[in-house]
């Protein structure tokens, strides 16, 4: 079973990246933002036309965004920012059975910090 993440179709990320997540009032539509430092596959010889999207790849299913920003230091690929826009409780609930599995091929801790916003 292929539990990863591909920010060059194809090609295994292992630098683990940082997520916020971001909810409506409604609770109904949300963001997740991945961010990643350094990341090993942007380290090695690539394309920019090879970045066409971030993967997020588990039991033969797959979530993609093509919301991604990459920020380069002294000409080399430094960070990722990718964007995943949730509009439904089915969107969210995907995304959290992909952070479920991941979290558990990978060890990441998942950690939630709830902030009151009510005005």
């Amino acid at each position: 079973m292929v539990i990863q993440i591909q920010l060059i179709e194809g090609k295994k990320e292992t630098t683990i990246p940082l997520i916020k997540l971001t909810k409506s009032k409604n609770k109904q539509t949300g963001t997740a933002t991945f961010v990643f430092i350094k990341p090993k596959t942007l380290m090695e010889k690539f394309s920019l036309k090879s970045i066409t999207g971030v993967h997020l790849l588990w039991n033969n299913k797959k979530i993609v965004t093509n919301e991604v920003d990459l920020l380069f230091s002294e000409g080399q690929p430094f960070l990722v920012r990718a964007l995943f826009i949730f509009k439904n409780p089915k969107e969210w609930f995907e995304f959290f059975s992909f952070m479920n599995a991941y979290s558990k091929e990978t060890g990441f801790l998942i950690s939630f910090h709830l902030i009151n916003q009510e005005n």
